[in-house]
């Protein structure tokens, strides 16, 4: 007696084909946006997970354009949580350099003084800074877990760190 085998033991076995014929090519792709082959390989890694998860709704004709439209966009949300890193970085080491001449007890202050303000920030705005300076997420990871886009995170982001840039101005002068 034959055993028909399901349409998803197919797809599984369509997966793994699908992932040997794709794997290098978005990994050299990726590689042309960010250039660091650990963040590479996690960012296809990362893809082929979703696809993955989502192996019961993906066409076999459209499944090339799919991972590589996925790893095109997390390499976008990687770069932009990176720029928006990279510019964090650079205030904060501004402000340590302008507070070097600070007291031990002044530095303490000012410090809570930041958590104070952002303590104060509307919920939603406070929740993605944290999550994305404190806990590392990229601005893909947070958006999921609030149903929201990439873009609103970066919004939320860039008004978190424009009411810090307003409130400490005012503080200091």
């Amino acid at each position: 007696m034959k055993t028909h085998r399901t349409d998803l033991e197919i797809k599984i076995k369509d997966f793994d084909k699908v992932y040997e014929k794709y794997y290098s090519q978005l990994f050299y792709y990726a590689y042309g946006f960010v250039e660091d082959s650990e963040i590479c390989r996690d960012i296809v890694s990362d893809v082929f997970g979703q696809a993955w998860e989502n192996i019961e709704r993906l066409e076999s004709a459209t499944i090339g354009s799919f991972l590589y439209s996925c790893v095109r966009n997390k390499c976008i949300d990687y770069l932009r949580h990176d720029q928006a890193a990279r510019q964090y970085a650079e205030s904060l080491r501004n402000a340590t350099e302008e507070e070097e001449g600070l007291s031990p007890k002044e530095l303490e202050e000012q410090i809570t003084m930041v958590k104070l303000i952002i303590s104060e920030m509307p919920t939603r705005t406070r929740f993605v800074l944290e999550q994305c300076y404190f806990n590392n997420k990229k601005y893909q990871e947070v958006a999921e877990v609030l149903g929201i886009t990439s873009s609103a995170v970066k919004k939320h982001i860039m008004k978190a760190l424009s009411i810090l840039r307003e409130r400490l101005a005012v503080i200091k002068s």
